[in-house]
């Protein structure tokens, strides 16, 4: 997190990601339990391009393996980074988002009823100081044998999952229907 994704895009951003260290330095402020909080549900401030956080569910989908992202199919897989160690905590965090589909409390229950299995998380991004929310879904199918991995992104909408989730449902219908055999 908070590092290039190194796609073969110009211009990519590198994100931020806070620590207690640098916060001190550059507010002049300690770290508190409540920045921990918000960067955990990806609030505060925690900067991630969209293209940051497609890697970041594909790693998830991958069992901890992030590889390199790109637009050029030609340069094939390359693995940046193996968190497999970490695979007890990537799995913990692969039924949270199972559970956000499958539970009827979860906050993507509406995608539930497809013919495959998806692993999602809904959200919205704070931006310019609160004033403006962007609504996000992200997500993998199917979850038995990832092949695609989902960001839906709107810009000054109202509510993450009110917002994207049909979106995201005629995406991935689409692809199971036309892309590959799930």
């Amino acid at each position: 997190l908070g590092k290039k994704t190194g796609i073969d895009l110009l211009g990519e951003a590198s994100g931020f990601l806070p620590d207690p260290t640098e916060k001190e330095k550059r507010t002049k402020t300690p770290w508190r339990l409540g920045d921990t909080y918000n960067v955990s549900i990806g609030q505060g401030d925690l900067l991630m391009t969209p293209v940051q956080l497609i890697n970041y569910i594909a790693l998830i989908a991958n069992n901890g393996k992030n590889y390199r992202p790109f637009i050029n199919k030609e340069k094939g897989e390359q693995v940046l980074i193996d968190l497999s160690s970490l695979l007890p905590e990537i799995k913990e965090v692969q039924k949270g988002m199972v559970d956000a589909v499958e539970k009827s409390y979860g906050t993507a229950y509406s995608l539930s009823g497809l013919p495959f299995s998806i692993a999602a998380k809904t959200g919205t991004a704070q931006i310019q100081a609160n004033h403006t929310i962007n609504a996000i879904f992200v997500g993998y199918a199917p979850v038995e044998n990832p092949q695609i991995a989902v960001l839906i992104l709107i810009e000054n909408a109202k509510e993450g999952s009110i917002n994207t989730l049909p979106i995201a449902k005629d995406v991935l219908l689409w692809y199971y229907n036309n892309r590959i055999e799930l």
